[in-house]
């Protein structure tokens, strides 16, 4: 009993020795770890990337400029005073004639049988008024006599009236006949450049019918199509033209004529603007682009249409800060909105940075920062 009970003594003193050598062991042969830090939160800016713009004045902003061509003030369609078969034609597209140049000749046939029957009719109406003549001498020197009646004279004295309108009426129409026989040839009525011709030999063409068009030496014109917004402005801008074909040179501009109604399709009114001196540089059918600056006018501001924001009644425009990237909604005056762009005439100053894209999107309590699109 005795020796069971030292054995069990003697396992249980080893086994705190060895427990407590095993603690020991391991407290003196490592370091305790030592707890890490939290990790810190990234550190997220509250300012958001706009795309902005400086304002900057550029006069060139009010300017219009509408594109056209080349014309002659004076264009005459040319046409027979008779119908009849067209035998021959004398000229080409785009030849420069002189005043009586032949165009045309058409075939005359009818018109020379017509000019003989007039004048077989000339005849035989002055056959009539000789006979006429010497019957009213016969009766008047009858009743002169005493023996002839008044009745009769007065008989010879109407017939001798209307042989002598015959007559006239005879030499009138033997000179239609001849005037006809004349227009069966066409010519050129003034100097100029032939710009189209509709008509060709062996056509048979009615009277009044175009077969010519002559644009007249002199002045020269481009004509451009304004819209509506532009029509009136117009009549008071200063008119520039510019010839794609001679960059580089300018020549002053008169508005002559505005069409007074829109055209039903493109709903926009001719203008024809009257070149001062144009030279030899200036020829029919140029490109020609016509600037329009409005006189008394002050500097525009142009801006993309997307920098507009409209809470109210006036339109706005968000301003940044360049210290502090503080918003800050402007009112501004718009002067014209044109197809992708605006122009300003007053809320904004030069070299203030408006944001042009997702101005919706911004409050007044956003910090934002500038980013400048270069072109």
């Amino acid at each position: 009993m005795n020796r069971r009970i030292r054995f069990v003594l003697t396992l249980g003193t080893a086994g705190l020795v060895a427990g407590g050598g095993a603690v020991a062991y391991t407290t003196a042969g490592s370091t305790p770890p030592t707890p890490s830090p939290s990790p810190t939160p990234p550190i997220v800016s509250s300012s958001r990337v706009v795309r902005v713009q400086v304002v900057a004045p550029n006069t060139s902003d009010s300017e219009q400029t509408y594109t056209g061509i080349v014309r002659a003030r004076y264009e005459t369609d040319l046409a027979f005073r008779v119908g009849a078969k067209i035998v021959s034609r004398h000229v080409e597209v785009g030849q420069r004639v002189a005043a009586g140049t032949l165009l045309f000749r058409l075939d005359a046939t009818d018109y020379r049988l017509a000019v003989k029957a007039a004048e077989a009719d000339l005849t035989a109406a002055e056959a009539e008024v000789a006979q006429s003549v010497a019957e009213h001498n016969r009766q008047l020197q009858t009743y002169q006599s005493g023996v002839g009646s008044t009745n009769d004279l007065d008989r010879a004295r109407a017939a001798k009236d209307v042989a002598a309108g015959r007559r006239d009426r005879a030499k009138e129409n033997l000179s239609i006949a001849r005037n006809r026989l004349a227009y069966c040839e066409l010519t050129a009525d003034a100097d100029g450049v032939l710009t189209a011709l509709p008509a060709e030999a062996g056509q048979v063409v009615a009277e009044g019918q175009v077969v010519a068009r002559l644009a007249r030496d002199g002045e020269r014109e481009a004509v451009v199509s304004l819209p509506e917004n532009q029509a009136i402005g117009a009549r008071t801008a200063r008119a520039t033209v510019a010839l794609w074909s001679a960059p580089g040179e300018s020549y002053q501009a008169t508005l002559r004529e505005l069409s007074p109604a829109a055209d039903p399709v493109t709903r926009t009114y001719q203008a024809r603007f009257t070149i001062r001196d144009p030279g030899a540089k200036v020829t029919l059918g140029m490109t020609a682009t016509v600037h329009l600056s409005p006189v008394g006018t002050t500097a525009g501001y142009s801006l993309p249409l997307s920098a507009l924001h409209r809470t109210g009644d006036r339109p706005g425009v968000w301003v940044v800060e360049r210290s502090t990237g503080r918003l800050t909604l402007v009112p501004v005056d718009v002067r014209e909105y044109r197809h992708e762009t605006v122009v300003l005439s007053g809320g904004v100053k030069p070299g203030q940075l408006v944001v042009t894209a997702g101005v919706q999107k911004l409050d007044p309590d956003v910090t934002v920062r500038a980013w400048e699109e270069t072109p």
